[in-house]
């Protein structure tokens, strides 16, 4: 191979990568709409860097959701308190609205969901392929997919992103994610902010009950 051809190829090989790179770090909107296609909630924001998941809801005003799997947290935060907390069980859209492998996307899912206590080793999350799809014009592959507690979805994952851009649930609820931009997210967005404050929902309840107001209940008959 001449140093020509191999300049060349090195720099294709770069450039690939690079948008390879580039192309898992985006913002869009996520809207719901329910069985009549009519909007169900007002739209809601995420921010995702490789792996790392900055989402907004509307379900959830004045807070956000922190999801990262490869430490190992999903993280709850309300920043009017300056306090975050675990994300334990708060919504059932947020572990599902993470980077996956387009071609096998149930591991990611089970392992946030092993995070968030939405799912066990004993009940693991199933998928089944189903077709590859064109959804606003960006190639996609279609999952059936039951989650630990056997609710079942639809899933379109965007085979340039490994992100899903379309969830339908079993109950006629839609969540698109829309208006992508593929750009660099700012750092900042992905870490909890200095002088928050961890609660431990409880912590509170173990410190109350040795308190004078707590009342222990009597066992029901």
């Amino acid at each position: 191979m001449s140093l020509l051809v191999s300049a060349l190829f090195c720099a294709a090989f770069l450039a690939f990568a690079l948008h390879a790179a580039a192309a898992q770090e985006f913002s869009a909107t996520v809207a719901t709409t329910n069985e009549k296609g009519k909007p169900a909630a007002k739209p809601g924001h995420i921010l995702v860097a490789d792996d790392r998941v900055h989402l907004e809801l509307p379900d959830f005003p004045d807070a956000y959701f922190l999801v990262d799997p490869s430490a190992g947290i999903a993280y709850f935060v309300k920043p009017a308190r300056r306090v975050f907390m675990d994300a334990r069980q708060s919504s059932a859209l947020a572990p599902i609205l993470i980077t996956v492998d387009p071609d096998n996307p149930c591991p990611q899912w089970q392992a946030v969901a092993l995070i968030t206590g939405l799912g066990s080793k004993a009940q693991p999350w199933r998928c089944r392929r189903l077709e590859a799809a064109r959804l606003r014009a960006r190639d996609t592959v279609r999952y059936q997919a039951v989650a630990p507690d056997a609710r079942s979805y639809d899933v379109w994952i965007d085979q340039t992103l490994g992100f899903p851009i379309r969830v339908r649930a079993a109950i006629g609820v839609v969540v698109d994610v829309t208006d992508i931009v593929e750009a660099s997210q700012p750092k900042a967005a992905f870490r909890i902010p200095t002088g928050f404050s961890k609660f431990d929902p409880q912590g509170l309840i173990d410190r109350i009950k040795q308190s004078d107001v707590w009342v222990e209940q009597p066992p029901s008959q």
